[in-house]
């Protein structure tokens, strides 16, 4: 891809993440929820921070991506340094990866070592869990769900029941 094009696909990414990011900053025209219940007001807010995180996390692609145009890697892996075909980055102009590359980084097959600039990072949005129950805190501090009941301790009694008709 020539570097006009692959500008043109930039200016137009930001553009649109310019337009989605001030739309998400708007205030809500409608009042959501009730007096009652907030949980419609909740969820509003919560989702909004979700649009916003990702919002934020392709604008920062996007400065990736303006960085590599401007040294001249736009357009190859950030893994391999092998290219990405054009198809690619006209479908996602800041992709970073090959198809083959980003599959297997979804897998998490990635092997140890394996630096992927930007993609692997302890504040990257788009984690996935093994157990969608436990959070990655729960996790690590060894935590057990607090709705599951727990076996009884054995104090090493044994006692052994009749249970024949009398």
């Amino acid at each position: 891809m020539d570097q006009a094009q692959a500008r043109a696909l930039l200016d137009g990414e930001r553009a649109r993440l310019e337009r989605l990011l001030a739309e998400a900053g708007e205030p809500q025209a409608a009042e959501l929820g009730d007096d009652v219940d907030d949980a419609d007001r909740r969820n509003a807010e919560e989702t909004g921070m979700a649009v916003d995180q990702l919002l934020r996390a392709r604008w920062a692609a996007l400065q990736r991506a303006e960085a590599r145009l401007a040294a001249g890697s736009y357009g190859r892996s950030v893994r391999s340094g092998r290219p990405i075909p054009d198809e690619r980055l006209e479908a996602d102009p800041l992709a970073e990866l090959t198809v083959e590359e980003a599959a297997a980084a979804e897998r998490g097959t990635l092997q140890d070592g394996d630096d992927v600039v930007g993609l692997v990072s302890a504040g990257h949005p788009f984690e996935v869990l093994a157990d969608a129950d436990i959070t990655p805190e729960e996790e690590q501090a060894g935590e057990e769900d607090d709705d599951e009941p727990t076996a009884e301790p054995n104090l090493g009694i044994h006692v052994e029941r009749d249970d024949r008709p009398r």
